[in-house]
């Protein structure tokens, strides 16, 4: 087992006044601008809250400084920072303010977390409400900025994901070698937010959209049309790939489905990420379907857990009885850093 980790996804806390004074005009001198809400809401859920959160959790006081002491204590590598309301980025539907505040917002990770510390790896916004503004953001993520790739909304955008529509933006992430991730966390519209208990909408809102995206990607030929593309999918476990897998299979057979491969091949071509969560039980099950390759820790910190607790995390991957030792020493490193090509 290695004695140093690799994290697929961390978050940072975004600081509202640091990023909109980095917006260009017109905006920032418009005099209508809300710097407490500048994106839509993540999870349109109203309902309040019953209980107390735990204690340490979703620390909105979380900056480079504890990043780095938490990378420490962790014994990590490296961490990829995705946004925290950035997550609703797909919502956006003014596509003026998603290029600017896109291009803010990698202005601002970039030198207030990748300048700290180069083991601090950053994901980029990039304006998928306009294709061509959104390949040009990516290659400026990428080259100018040195960022390992960036994030695919899980909801919010027209049309799919899949669409031939964004197919120049796949072109271009396969040209520059970097990573794209389809990130969960943004709940609206798809029946989950009108529960009246928040986390059964967290439990399902998480992982169903990074379902309806990897099946969207596969039966639309996105991996067939660039096979050097490298599609992660997180923040939902492992769950709804047998389910998937499943689905398409009898869809195959009975459905009419034509794809060029069998569900499992997309899987474990190399290409497919996912991460994963140390105490979910299906994990055990989708290595056995498609095996190891696929699957990457991730801490979620600062969102779930604490510096006091954050060992935990590693500790249940460890532990494991079900997973094989080469597998362990997979999820927690060697599956990351190809993803991320680092």
């Amino acid at each position: 087992m290695p004695n140093q980790y690799v994290d697929c996804d961390g978050h940072v806390m975004e600081n509202t006044d640091e990023i909109i004074r980095l917006v260009g005009e017109p905006f920032k001198t418009t005099g209508h601008m809300n710097p407490r809400r500048i994106l839509p809401s993540l999870d349109r859920f109203h309902t309040p809250r019953l209980e107390e959160r735990k204690p340490g959790t979703f620390d909105s006081s979380v900056g480079p400084e504890k990043w780095l002491q938490f990378l420490d204590k962790m014994g990590l590598e490296f961490s990829a920072l995705f946004p925290t309301e950035g997550l609703a980025y797909g919502q956006v539907a003014f596509s003026p303010w998603a290029i600017a505040y896109a291009k803010a917002y990698n202005d601002w990770l970039c030198a207030k977390y990748l300048k700290y510390n180069s083991r601090l790896k950053g994901i980029a916004l990039i304006p998928l409400q306009d294709v061509p503004a959104a390949v040009t953001e990516l290659r400026r993520a990428v080259k100018d900025l040195g960022m390992v790739g960036a994030m695919l909304p899980s909801n919010g955008l027209t049309p799919h994901l899949s669409a031939t529509h964004f197919w120049p933006v796949y072109e271009e992430a396969a040209k520059l070698d970097c990573a794209l991730a389809v990130h969960g966390g943004c709940y609206g519209d798809l029946g989950f937010n009108t529960y009246t208990v928040f986390p059964a909408t967290r439990a399902l809102g998480m992982p169903v959209p990074l379902a309806i995206a990897a099946t969207g990607m596969i039966v639309d030929g996105v991996f067939d049309e660039f096979p050097t593309l490298r599609v992660g999918f997180l923040e939902g476990g492992t769950c709804w790939i047998p389910m998937v897998l499943d689905r398409l299979a009898r869809e195959q057979e009975y459905g009419g489905l034509r794809i060029k491969r069998k569900p499992e091949d997309y899987f474990t071509s190399g290409r497919l990420f996912c991460s994963c969560e140390g105490n979910e039980k299906a994990l055990a099950y989708a290595i056995e379907r498609v095996g190891p390759q696929p699957f990457m820790f991730a801490s979620d910190f600062p969102h779930e857990i604490s510096l006091d607790n954050c060992l935990e995390e590693i500790d249940e991957i460890v532990a494991r009885k079900d997973l094989q030792e080469e597998h362990k020493a997979a999820i927690l490193g060697e599956n990351a850093r190809r993803f991320y090509k680092i």
